[in-house]
């Protein structure tokens, strides 16, 4: 590659990354199948009377609820409507992480693998898609982060409306899913107190204000209401053990590579590889930091002074929140955050050690130091490009081809007049999406038992779970689905195939 290639490469390389991850997002929100909670959160609280919005309840994320009713009465009901919020969100952290990356480093080679980390994660990525309300928490939460580096950029800029842009933001990240809470909260004490240091002439009283105010207000404006009616027994997700979170972030953040593209020898190896991929970045992230701190590499770089406080900052807001998490676990019997409500985790422990391989070395020892976190980065960074997925999220899986059984089922309305529809809790509340997206059948309400109930014209099943069913039914399979168990199962003497 020459040198101009290499500058042109260097120039749109980053911002091809970003453009794509948006594209990518939208593409997978209109192409993918409606899920179970997605659907929930549609049919209870959006498809319902407008009071239902800040019904409370766990499946309610109130922020998310309240832009899907937007969106979703402005131009109807689709797919990509209900995940219009998501997409908002995923389009902000997206926006934020371009800036932070170009923040952390000026390096081209660090600030692409970087970026590709913090957004391509298949765990990142199933959130910023999917029409819960992570995405737009996590969006703000990000966007608070870096509320002091963008104070710090240029001289003039308020110190007060920077407080109030970051508590602002973090009340937004709170209404968007009250499980971010506690991270809200801690993000919150690091931006005040970092307020307070900043300050010149400005009274301490009105840098506070600034802070706490504006969150404040956009919580219980928004959340209040659904807050304060909150009922017992809601909050049961989650972890029991440090080590559960800690591997159910890792397990979806490592779901899955895409065997169908890629040839059998580097799919094994990839696999037998992927255990060890997280590991070695953190213990290359370890041995940088103490080579550097020996060197005195981050105390005669001002750069790397003000990253390092970030970092620092980063750490000590997880660190206080997981503790926080840990101690209403150990006295209140709250469960400790888990999957999807430990999300958060990913970008901070991601931007720290971004921060930690953007620090200049200066001994052999570091150079190699250097080299091999950058090359971890790289590593990871192509992973998570073969995790890339357009048809299914990790934790729903088995829902990618409800919106391909839909049409099956209007046929049989419309040909031989079936309204009544047979199936398990596994599809229900995603074929009722549809129905009341379309609008053009005359199908009953679905409802959605545990198990099957006998006597239906028409099922729709999972093929491996209820094969017992199917045969003691003497039901015939007229679609099975193309990546899943789905099936449809007919009463083939009430309906001829």
């Amino acid at each position: 590659m020459t040198l101009v290639n290499r500058r042109v490469f260097q120039k749109f390389a980053l911002p091809a990354a970003a453009g794509f991850a948006i594209f990518w997002a939208i593409l997978r929100a209109y192409v993918q199948s409606i899920t179970l909670d997605e659907a929930d959160t549609y049919q209870f609280f959006v498809a319902r009377q407008a009071q239902n919005i800040w019904h409370p309840g766990t499946n309610n994320h109130v922020l998310n609820s309240l832009l899907m009713w937007t969106f979703t009465h402005l131009f109807g009901t689709f797919a990509i409507t209900a995940r219009a919020p998501a997409l908002l969100g995923a389009i902000l952290y997206i926006s934020v992480c371009y800036y932070l990356c170009q923040r952390v480093t000026d390096k081209s080679y660090l600030q692409l693998p970087l970026f590709i980390c913090l957004t391509y994660n298949p765990f990142i990525f199933d959130f910023m898609v999917a029409a819960r309300g992570y995405s737009l928490a996590l969006s703000f939460l990000v966007a608070a982060i870096a509320v002091p580096l963008w104070y710090r950029e240029k001289e003039g800029r308020s110190l007060q409306k920077s407080c109030v842009a970051a508590s602002l933001f973090l009340g937004l990240s709170f209404c968007a899913n009250f499980s971010f809470a506690i991270i809200d909260a801690a993000t919150f004490l690091a931006i005040a107190v970092w307020a307070l240091r900043r300050r010149d002439k400005e009274s301490a009283g009105k840098i506070l204000q600034a802070c706490i105010l504006p969150g404040l207000a956009t919580a219980l404006l928004i959340g209040g209401y659904p807050l304060f009616h909150w009922p017992k027994g809601e909050l049961w997700f989650g972890a029991r053990s440090l080590g559960q979170m800690t591997k159910s972030v890792v397990d979806a953040s490592l779901f899955q590579l895409d065997w169908r593209y890629l040839p059998s020898s580097v799919y094994r190896k990839l696999t037998y590889l992927k255990p060890a991929l997280l590991p070695m970045l953190g213990i290359l992230c370890v041995l940088q930091l103490v080579v550097t701190r020996i060197e005195g590499a981050w105390l005669e770089n001002a750069h790397a002074r003000r990253m390092g406080r970030l970092a620092s900052d980063l750490a000590g807001i997880a660190a206080l929140a997981i503790l926080i998490h840990w101690l209403a676990f150990r006295f209140y019997q709250l469960p400790l955050p888990m999957d999807r409500t430990a999300i958060y985790l990913v970008p901070f422990c991601t931007l720290i050690a971004g921060i930690i391989a953007s620090v200049p070395a200066r001994s052999s020892m570091g150079v190699w130091c250097h080299r091999g976190l950058v090359a971890a980065f790289f590593m990871m960074a192509c992973y998570y490009l073969l995790c890339l997925r357009l048809t299914y999220f990790k934790e729903w899986e088995w829902n990618a081809n409800v919106k391909d059984v839909y049409p099956v089922l209007a046929r049989y309305n419309h040909q031989d007049g079936v309204t009544e529809i047979g199936t398990d809790w596994f599809y229900g509340s995603a074929l009722n999406f549809y129905r009341l997206a379309s609008g053009r059948e005359t199908l009953e309400e679905i409802k959605a038992p545990l198990e099957p109930v006998p006597g239906k014209k028409i099922y729709v099943l999972h093929g491996l779970f209820d094969r017992k069913f199917i045969e003691q039914e003497r039901l015939a399979i007229v679609y099975r689905g193309a990546s899943t168990d789905i099936v449809v199962a007919i009463n083939p003497e009430a309906i001829h195939p």
